[in-house]
């Protein structure tokens, strides 16, 4: 019986080596989830601090991470800001292409001044969004988040269960990745640094 011929062998041998090229050309997956594609709170526009309507297309030539808080929450909101703070300083000079976004979830207690005080303690360039108490829900909505009040025990005040979700968006204002709030910033930052390039 007789082999199969060099012609052939050859044929093969280039045909996997276009595969495995194929292969890796791809870019390695981000570290965090890739949601590319998708829309979250692209069209809505939200009081800033100082009363300004603004929208994500503001931030646009950055890198924008958007997350969900407020000034009383006792645990991941301040741990999240101290970490996206610390995000911007491991980045170096491309922090500087990073802009972060808090919108509280309770514009009840949330004045704008309060606001304002507690993001610029976390970072000078983070900026803060107070969506009036009647439009919280569509906003809350926009993004597939949830907020919801929760009386204290004693029934004389009241706390905010609330998303967690990291949403960070190219320098397009396109949604890209979401996060979790203990992803290890190394992690993190390299994905930055990627939509930085990419974008």
């Amino acid at each position: 019986m007789r082999g199969p011929s060099n012609r052939l062998i050859n044929g093969l041998m280039i045909g996997l080596v276009t595969i495995l090229a194929a292969c890796t050309s791809a870019p390695p997956p981000f570290n965090a989830t890739e949601v590319t594609g998708v829309s979250y709170g692209t069209e809505l526009q939200i009081a800033d601090t100082r009363g300004e309507r603004r929208s994500l297309s503001d931030f646009s030539g950055k890198v924008t991470i958007v997350f969900f808080g407020f000034t009383s929450c006792p645990d991941v909101c301040p741990t999240t800001l101290m970490r996206l703070g610390q995000l911007r300083q491991k980045l170096g000079a491309d922090g500087a292409a990073v802009q972060v976004i808090l919108v509280t979830v309770d514009p009840e207690r949330d004045t704008a001044s309060r606001l304002e005080v507690y993001v610029k303690n976390f970072d000078a360039s983070f900026v803060a969004l107070r969506p009036a108490p009647q439009e919280l829900e569509s906003v809350v909505k926009a993004f597939h988040a949830i907020a919801m009040k929760v009386p204290t025990a004693d029934g004389t005040d009241y706390t905010i269960d609330h998303s967690s979700t990291i949403y960070v968006y190219d320098r397009k204002t396109r949604m890209r990745l979401i996060a979790q709030p203990d992803m290890p910033i190394e992690q993190l930052a390299a994905d930055i640094r990627r939509l930085l390039a990419d974008s």
